[in-house]
């Protein structure tokens, strides 16, 4: 993902519009029967398949993204196997965590392949989708969690991913599907293809997959979230405010804002809610960032929170209790006294870089 992007080819041939989906309906540990295919076994058959089908998929996903995609599998067969349960998990929690991760990356070669259209329906579970991009004709990817109370009144959070990550391991944790399970929300992480940052044409494609989502589950126009996480962090404040009608309200985990954006962020969301969560901890991205952007935001009159988990590091389990606390304050429209910002730092202006995941830590 960081290497030097190259040059992807317009899709030709395929329909306006494409929605795929392999579905994999989770409430437990998978069951699997004595015989059935381990995690690694269905990468490894996807990789066998991917290298099969090289051209077709270069030509429908672009060369870029069909590499990517083979570096995620190979990316997976390094970690899986031998991983042991990170902390934050039980033994059976890790396993479905690795089996869902597995099925639903492996999923994407056969629905690149697979040239049909399938349509989003509301079945409770997480799933693995494709759509053709407006933006360029190519087909992009996005996972979906449906809550198992999922109604008419449910909101749509649309969540960003880190980097180096994926949807598929944003969502093939537990905890944001926890919280959904909790509000009712419908959850779509678009994957943000590209170097970085959810560059041209993934900020377009947040957009569009928020519309087939919401279209698919007629969310309101007053319910629909923009949430991310590290690098996702980042992004909410450059994908935001290009329309920032669309989102009620905006929260950024172990993110900032970079001084360059303030302008545009100050006035598209100058009276939307803001809800900015960090690690006390945090060994990737420097705790003073994402609170001098909650000050300064607070500071020139944008309702802000600041979620502070004492002792909570760059990994998402640390920080559960101050993002749930966001979430929850989120979905009721509220920013509780305890995490109005204090001070007036101003913001800090950083470096166009990448905050990595450290490694061997997986969200």
């Amino acid at each position: 993902m960081n290497d030097t992007s190259r040059q992807a080819n317009a899709q030709r041939g395929l329909p306006a519009f494409v929605v795929l989906a392999a579905a994999l309906v989770v409430g437990g540990s998978p069951s699997r029967a004595a015989d059935a295919p381990t995690p690694t076994d269905e990468v490894r058959s996807a990789l066998f398949t991917f290298s099969a089908n090289f051209d077709t998929i270069s030509h429908r996903m672009g060369p870029d993204q069909a590499i990517t995609l083979q570096e995620r599998l190979n990316t997976d067969l390094g970690w899986m196997p031998d991983a042991p349960p990170a902390p934050g998990y039980s033994a059976a929690q890790w396993s479905e965590r690795v089996a869902l991760e597995a099925h639903l990356d492996a999923s994407i070669v056969a629905l690149v392949l697979a040239g049909s259209s399938s349509p989003i329906n509301a079945t409770p579970g997480l799933t693995e989708h494709v759509t053709t991009s407006r933006a360029d004709g190519l087909l992009t990817t996005y996972a979906l969690y449906v809550p198992p109370n999922v109604n008419e009144k449910s909101p749509l959070v649309v969540l960003l991913h880190g980097n180096p990550q994926t949807e598929t391991a944003l969502l093939g944790s537990r905890f944001f599907r926890d919280l959904a399970d909790e509000t009712g929300a419908v959850i779509t992480a678009p994957f943000g293809r590209g170097i970085y940052n959810f560059a041209p044409p993934a900020d377009d494609e947040v957009y569009q997959i928020a519309d087939e989502v919401g279209a698919a589950f007629h969310v309101a126009p007053n319910r629909v979230y923009l949430v991310g996480y590290s690098m996702g962090g980042f992004t909410v404040f450059k994908v935001g405010p290009e329309h920032p009608e669309r989102w009620i309200a905006v929260m950024a985990i172990a993110g900032a804002a970079y001084g360059s954006e303030i302008d545009s962020i100050q006035r598209a969301f100058q009276h939307k809610p803001v809800y900015v969560v960090t690690g006390t901890n945090d060994d990737a991205v420097p705790t003073s960032y994402p609170q001098n952007t909650a000050a300064y935001l607070y500071r020139v009159g944008i309702p802000t929170g600041l979620y502070i988990e004492r002792s909570g590091t760059h990994y998402i389990p640390t920080l559960m209790p101050s993002i749930s606390a966001a979430w929850h304050d989120m979905m009721a429209g509220k920013i509780r006294a305890s995490a109005v910002p204090s001070g007036v730092a101003g913001i800090t202006s950083m470096p166009m870089q990448s905050f990595d995941i450290p490694p061997g830590l997986r969200p």
